[in-house]
């Protein structure tokens, strides 16, 4: 881990916490966790800031805790900037160059590979990536402050692990232990799962539905790759289609840029040496925009004006990681 002196580098009157652009469960969870500590140790001024919003499920916590977001157009006042779950600084998307000409203290508190670009971006890390979760980093931030966990810190923190986990089928033994403390500080391992495995609005579940015509499959050894274009839900229509038994997902936009969502299944994550955050960087890199995430799941928004194009580079970039050709696979 890429440690720091917390007391030394956690102080300050106004703090600004931020996460990367479309937050999810996790980032939203360790960033109210992070506030909670600081309101805690009276600080007077603590500014949460989710750039271009929250996905589904985290909008749908943000509204059972009433959590209300900042929206910081300067930082010349603010005394830390503690930036949580974000593998690359260009996700912080509007708030990218506000934050890099920002005088304050810069901290990065993440559970992905330490970038280049990271490291020149930010004045101090606390950077696990063999942590499940950026929660369960602040987990261990919270236990070196001595920090007391109630039931309330207990819950978020566990949230944040499941849905990064896949309610804990990619844990490992440290972090087994780490819900197993979360569980004795008053967690409730059902209220989490619950609150994650709740409905979906009408217009996602038609989303997913309305990309099962509109699939391309390829076929590679034993595995299958699904490219569908949609226009919303990129990430859920993602995570479905691997749910349906795809090995490698790509759910894309194509408007003035192009979006799209990364998904494999735990078979690749697990026995290939592949991650799909090197491949959206990779995609980035091409295609003039940003891109990151984790090793089984990643994100992007690209500058491309040519559609197959962009299909063939994606196509291309897996065969050159697989070292084989991806076959078209016909459907009748």
């Amino acid at each position: 881990m890429l440690s720091l002196n917390l007391q030394e580098v956690f102080n300050g009157n106004k703090i600004c916490i931020i996460t990367h652009r479309l937050a999810d469960v996790d980032a939203l969870c360790s960033s109210y966790v992070l506030g909670i500590y600081f309101k805690e140790r009276n600080v007077s001024e603590i500014n949460l800031i989710f750039p271009e919003g929250l996905d589904s499920a985290a909008e749908t916590l943000r509204k059972v805790y009433s959590i209300e977001p900042s929206d910081l157009k300067e930082f010349n006042s603010i005394d830390l900037i503690i930036v949580v779950d974000t593998g690359s600084p260009k996700l912080l998307g509007n708030y990218y160059q506000l934050i890099e000409h920002a005088s304050c203290k810069k901290v990065l508190i993440d559970h992905h590979p330490l970038t280049d670009e990271s490291k020149h971006f930010y004045n101090y890390f606390y950077v696990d990536p063999e942590s499940s979760s950026t929660c369960e980093i602040v987990l261990s931030l919270l236990l070196n402050l001595d920090f007391s966990l109630t039931p309330t810190v207990s819950n978020l923190l566990l949230l944040g692990i499941l849905f990064d986990t896949k309610h804990l089928i990619l844990a490992n033994e440290r972090t087994i232990k780490n819900v197993s403390l979360l569980i004795d500080k008053g967690a409730k391992l059902k209220w989490g799962e619950a609150l994650l495995s709740q409905k979906r609005d009408r217009s996602e579940v038609i989303a997913k539905l309305k990309s099962l015509s509109r699939i391309n499959l390829y076929g590679f050894n034993d595995s299958l790759v699904a490219i569908v274009k949609i226009g919303s839900f990129q990430a859920s229509v993602a995570k479905f289609l691997v749910d349906a038994g795809c090995d490698i997902v790509l759910a894309y936009s194509f408007d003035e840029i192009v979006k799209g969502s990364l998904r494999c299944s735990d078979t690749i994550c697990k026995k290939c040496d592949f991650s799909l955050n090197i491949l959206a960087e990779n995609l980035a890199k091409k295609f003039n925009g940003i891109g990151g995430g984790h090793k089984c799941a990643a994100s992007f928004n690209l500058n491309c004006d040519n559609e197959q194009l962009f299909i063939s580079t994606f196509l291309s970039l897996l065969e050159t990681a697989f070292s084989t050709k991806m076959n078209k696979i016909l459907l009748k």
